[in-house]
């Protein structure tokens, strides 16, 4: 029943990198990766274990961290026959790579019986569609999928359902069902049909999360702040740590359960073992090649099967978002390849549910199962979820280079402390301790947990909004958006369609519209087509299909019947969708049409048909509507009306949907049995054209609001959409995607052939001044050219055919095409998420914004994908909105950027704090003195920790920027913003140390040892001056650094930072100025005995301000961020590849370059037409 036994193509799925030993797996595909083998290595493995005793399991604990390190020091490299680990890395972009190390295992036919007869191999299908028999096979495991050792290759190859290499007539094999032992033998290697989610155990969970490297570098500081006696502080950092790791165990275990209940489910189902034998079998079962039985009353499936036999209607909201159940139908039997891809409407997808099913006379509905488990197009889903691209956010890498810068100035502090205190005879055991404690001090613990706060705060206000957030990490991402892309349909404009009306044709040319469908007569071709040609069906009563289908049905007024199977009688009109008229025509008789067999519509083909059958006629009847170009396109010639392509215009440049319909009466021979055989092919084709659809959509009430506000932003807005390029461009135009005295460009291209070479020509579209409206129709370039040198504004408008083909053969001209294009239509939802990678190679920061049908894949793509759909599917976009319009989109973008600027602040506030607090320690060791564990506890916690924790609450600014904000922290105006704030910190605490030692009350700090022992913390003037000093200091930086306008609203807004700013001033002044007996004991503080030394300290802390917040608000935002930088940005090369293709365009003067007629062409220019006329319109398409 399989397809028979293959050669292994042998060119297919091996490829050696030019680095030696490095291959490659799923070669040339999405999910390409590189894959080394190795072998264990006693000798290493001693060596390694040697090491662990010898530094008390910390090597152990460095490779759990970085487990490529683990496999190169216990294991050599040797080729993948041998191989019995092996490392895979993923490569992202060519940037960033993730690594898996995975063990190679055996599964052997052995585990069946001890015989090794045929009948007892295993059997399995690879990717490149072979069917394979072996008695042993070697496999690895990667990202939930299983890949197995091809000996002809010389390569492990992804391990395939029936989706691949297999023709439709071999799937049909599969009516006889599979046996119980050919099942067993696939089941050994395809495992059980179950999406496998990971569900950890709280122990395994808390060692996870309290091995990391922060909690590892935490439980250090620990130890080092107990033999210093810091407990209270050390007791502060184990309670934030204890809710922390709890916190985050809680919520891991919450979202693996949530996960594992959302995809994890199983049930019974009938299969058939050959002849007439059926089992009932639990789901976990099931292996391709089983033969499945589909109930009358539905189900939910828990496997991807092809139906071989009836219908059914299914609901796939959970895959497309999509709320509107589908028609599946029965699969050809011929001899062409399935495809998953254009075979869908034959194919019933894992997690989608069955509603009702029809099936022919008696006969049961039957399904052949292709893929299990994490093959499903379900698994697909969860693997994306459980395997998402590494986030690539310049952000975040800065943020990691500047822990190692922090980590190098630890170590000079490190050094420092040992040669200052060694000079001094201090204990060695003290010197440790005080040099280990500057590495707690430069590095704070805290930096994670304060960095995630302003997220957290952006989170909770868009959910305020309706807005659901499932991933944090975007949120910092979002404020980069420079981009935003849309879906039309459903998106900028209303979901539903009105009836707006028909255009019969008449006489070889399109009549006059009829907007009341009641005026047309019934026995009209235009009025049958419309109550038969489409997909709908009956659901408890109420007729459910594609909103279209249910406005083109309800305008006839005809009643629709659902008998529920298809009767093989005599009779042929007989069918399961009957339409009958409401009342009885000039004949006493009731109107019917039976739908006999429906072809689905489908995106790649853009059209649907149908064959019909009435009591009157003694033929069958073919209608089909779709996309007027692809209607036409199967049309007789004769049957064109002369007008036609003057009225599409019309129509569609007012924003119409217009659809085509035409139909075909087939020979009086062609039988019943015959049509249930008969191939879309044969009846699509010489057809009649009949008439034009017209329906509106409208434009939802927010869309033009939001898509000025997105403009007046200078965000860059692209509409993706599979409608008509005239609808989509004149819905463009509306909403103001594409501005008013814009001129607007159509990419055409033609593919090569045996004459000519693949071509690329622009037709100007509309009419954006009076000169081109009423001006030179003769084609030629001059017509762009005097509209260039006015003002120079152009975009694009690209349908789906000309992308792919530029894409194919003009590859270099994808970033042009990019960024100036304005309006891609007629794009599937593959080319959609091709689109959006595009763009993403040019350097924007993109956002897409879709309504879930087909935009699952431009949502995952995109750096941050937005779905108005409340379905399951909103899981491939990291926001979801309730409210099913645009304006969530500004919201997100002003909240990310709010959350960008907050992270900003809060990390140059925490860098700050631990370097200010270093400067503290290293001035005070220079006396051999510190702070004291409770100074070092109000500066970390009511100070710093409380402070960031507010710093996030300052809500987003109302308006947009028309600049996004900065996401370089190793750039210039952050890096001198810093060593500015530093350089004044470093120097008011230098001088307050040195000006409290100018009063005659002053007495200096001894330093009194013991010998062996560690020095216990003494009170001192040196330590009140510059610990007072340094505690105004974090109050300035936490209001230096929490930036207002243009990101977020003012400061003072912010009334619980205001507040603790308040309070903390306060008690910082009551502690400098007049503290309480009480409070300098539990403080350690030595208060000067007169108040000029405390005045002293109020003095500095208010010049320190002024200096502060002059410097960065004047000198650094202004002077430097505003209009030093933005100069000499001007001069230097742009990081961004899209800001370069705009600059080469007007560099090179793009348009005024070329004059006269020249047209791109594979090889170069030639001297065919490059511009074509509009009123070329009338070309055939």
């Amino acid at each position: 029943m399989d397809s028979q036994l293959k050669k292994p193509n042998t060119n297919n799925g091996n490829h050696v990198s030019p680095r030696g030993g490095v291959q490659h797996i799923n070669f040339g595909e999405d999910d390409q990766m590189e894959i080394q083998g190795f072998v264990f290595s006693r000798l290493k493995n001693n060596i390694c274990w040697f090491f662990y005793i010898l530094t008390i399991g910390i090597l152990r604990l460095i490779f759990h961290w970085y487990p490529v390190w683990h496999l190169k020091s216990t294991h050599n490299p040797s080729d993948l026959r041998r191989a019995e680990k092996v490392l895979i890395t993923d490569n992202y972009t060519g940037k960033l790579k993730t690594h898996f190390v995975k063990s190679v295992n055996t599964i052997s036919s052995n585990n069946l019986n001890g015989k090794k007869d045929v009948a007892n191999l295993l059997k399995f299908r690879l990717a490149h569609g072979e069917t394979m028999e072996e008695p042993q096979i070697r496999v690895i495991k990667c990202k939930k999928l299983i890949y197995i050792w091809d000996e002809i290759r010389g390569n492990f190859v992804k391990l395939a359902g029936l989706e691949n290499g297999i023709s439709k007539k071999d799937l049909h094999d599969f009516i006889k069902g599979q046996s119980n032992d050919e099942q067993i033998r696939k089941r050994m290697v395809y495992g059980t049909n179950q999406i496998i989610t990971p569900q950890q155990s709280i122990l395994t969970l808390l060692a996870l999360e309290a091995l990391t490297p922060f909690y590892m570098f935490q439980l250090f500081s620990l130890i080092v702040w107990i033999a210093e006696f810091y407990y209270y502080y050390a007791i502060a950092i184990v309670i934030m740590s204890v809710a922390g790791i709890t916190t985050s165990i809680i919520q891991t275990r919450k979202n693996q359960k949530n996960l594992k209940g959302t995809v994890s489910s199983t049930s019974t189902v009938t299969v058939k073992r050959g002849h007439d034998t059926y089992e009932e079998i639990s789901t976990l079962d099931l292996v391709p090649g089983d033969l499945i039985v589909i109930p009358k009353l539905g189900c939910e499936m828990y496997c991807d099967a092809v139906l071989l036999s009836g219908s059914a209607i299914v609901n796939e909201s959970m895959l497309t978002g999509e709320s509107v159940p589908v028609t599946k139908t029965a699969l050809e039997n011929n001899t062409y390849v399935y495809s998953v891809k254009e075979d869908v409407n034959h194919t019933l997808f894992c997690g989608t549910k069955i509603i009702q099913t029809r099936s022919q006379g008696k006969d049961q509905v039957m399904a052949v199962v292709i893929r299990t488990a994490f093959l499903t197009s379900k698994g697909e889903l969860v693997r994306s979820i459980l395997y998402p691209p590494p986030a690539d956010f310049k952000f975040e890498r800065d943020s990691y280079k500047y822990i190692g810068i922090l980590a190098f100035i630890a170590a000079i502090g490190f050094i420092y402390t040992i040669v200052s205190k060694a000079q001094r005879n201090v204990s060695p055991a003290d010197i440790a301790l005080k040099a280990l404690d500057i590495i707690t001090i430069v590095i704070p613990p805290a930096l994670p947990a304060a960095m995630t706060v302003g997220k957290l705060f952006a989170i909770q206000r868009l959910k305020n909004n309706r807005i659901f957030c499932i991933n944090s990490r975007v949120i910092n991402v979002t404020g980069s958006v420079d981009c935003v892309c849309f879906d039309k349909t459903g998106t900028l404009t209303e979901d539903a369609l009105d009836m707006w009306g028909v255009v019969p044709v008449s006489n070889k040319q399109l009549g006059k519209p009829i907007k009341d469908i009641s005026l047309l007569e019934s026995t009209t071709d235009v009025f049958r087509g419309m109550a038969s040609c489409h997909s709908l069906s009956a659901i408890e009563g109420e007729i459910c299909g594609d909103p279209l289908d249910v406005k083109m049905f309800e305008s006839t007024g005809w009643i629709f019947e659902d008998n529920g199977y298809l009767e093989a009688n005599p009779d042929p009109y007989t069918a399961s969708l009957v339409v009958r008229s409401p009342g009885l025509d000039a004949n006493n008789a009731v109107q019917e049409i039976g739908i006999i067999k429906q072809f689905q519509f489908a995106s790649a083909l853009q059209r649907m048909s149908v064959i019909t059958k009435s009591p009157e006629n003694d033929h069958f009847e073919i209608f089909c509507k779709g996309s007027p170009e692809k209607v036409v396109s199967l049309s007789r010639e004769e049957s064109i009306p002369h007008d036609l392509y003057d009225q599409l215009k019309v129509y569609t440049q007012k924003g119409y949907r217009v659809i085509g319909l035409a139909k075909r009466s087939l020979p009086v021979d062609v039988d019943y049995e015959k049509v249930l055989e008969i191939t879309r092919e044969e009846i699509e084709k010489d057809l009649e054209f009949v008439g034009l659809l017209i329906l509106e959509n409208c434009l939802k009430p927010e869309t033009n609001g939001i898509i000025q506000v997105l403009k007046d932003a200078n965000l860059k807005i692209v509409m993706i959409t599979g409608d008509n390029i005239q609808t989509a461009v004149t819905v463009a135009k509306e909403c103001k995607i594409i501005d008013p005295d814009c001129t607007i460009l159509e990419i055409l291209t033609t593919r090569p052939s045996k004459q000519e070479s693949a071509a690329i020509t622009y037709k100007v579209i509309g009419t954006p001044t009076k000169a081109i409206a009423t001006g030179n129709n003769d084609g030629t370039f001059k017509d762009i050219e005097s509209i260039g040198e006015k003002d120079k504004k152009y975009c694009f408008v690209v349908t789906g055919e000309a992308w792919g083909n530029i894409v194919k053969y003009f590859p270099d001209l994808i970033p042009t095409v990019v960024t100036q294009g304005a309006v891609f239509a007629r794009m599937s939802g593959a080319q959609k998420q091709q689109l959006i990678e595009q763009l993403k190679l040019l350097g924007y920061y993109v956002a897409m914004c879709g309504d879930g049908a087909n935009d699952c894949g431009a949502l995952k793509a995109a750096h941050v994908g937005i779905s108005l759909s409340e379905a399951e599917s909103s899981v491939a976009s990291p926001f979801t909105s309730m409210e099913p319009n645009i304006s969530c989109v500004p919201k997100v973008i002003k909240e990310g950027r709010a959350a960008l600027v907050t992270s900003f602040g809060v990390f140059k506030m925490m860098l700050c704090y631990s370097l200010t607090e270093f400067t503290s320690v290293i001035i005070l060791y220079g006396i051999d003195t510190n702070l004291s564990s409770m100074q070092f506890l109000f500066i970390d916690v009511p100070l710093v920790l409380h402070f960031a924790v507010s710093f996030g609450r300052t809500r987003a600014y109302e308006k947009l920027a028309t600049t996004p904000p900065r996401t370089s922290l190793l750039s210039f105006v952050p890096l001198v913003s810093l060593a500015l704030f530093m350089i004044l910190t470093g120097v008011f605490q230098t001088f307050s140390y040195y000006y409290i030692q100018t009063f005659d009350w002053f007495t200096p700090f001894i330093y009194e040892s013991t010998p062996g022992s560690i020095t216990r913390f003494s009170e001192s003037y040196e330590n009140y001056a510059v610990f007072c000093v340094s505690m105004y200091q974090y109050i300035i930086m936490a209001i230096v650094f929490s930036q207002g306008s243009p990101y977020r609203k003012p400061i003072y807004t912010n009334r619980i930072l205001m507040f603790s700013l308040t309070l903390m001033t306060a008690i910082c002044t009551y502690m400098a100025i007049y503290p309480g007996n009480f409070t300098q004991s539990f403080m350690e503080l030595m208060v000067p005995p007169q108040f000029d030394g405390r005045i002293m300290i109020l003095c500095i802390a208010a010049v320190n301000y002024v200096a502060c917040h002059f410097t960065e608000s004047v000198i650094v935002e202004t002077v430097l961020g505003k209009f030093i930088c933005p100069k000499f940005k001007r001069f230097s090369k742009s990081q961004k590849k899209y800001a370069e293709v705009i600059k080469s365009l007007k560099a090179e003067d793009f348009w005024m370059k070329i004059s006269g007629e020249a047209r791109f062409s594979k090889n170069g220019i030639d001297n065919s037409a490059f511009v074509q006329s509009e009123t070329n319109l009338n070309t055939r398409l």
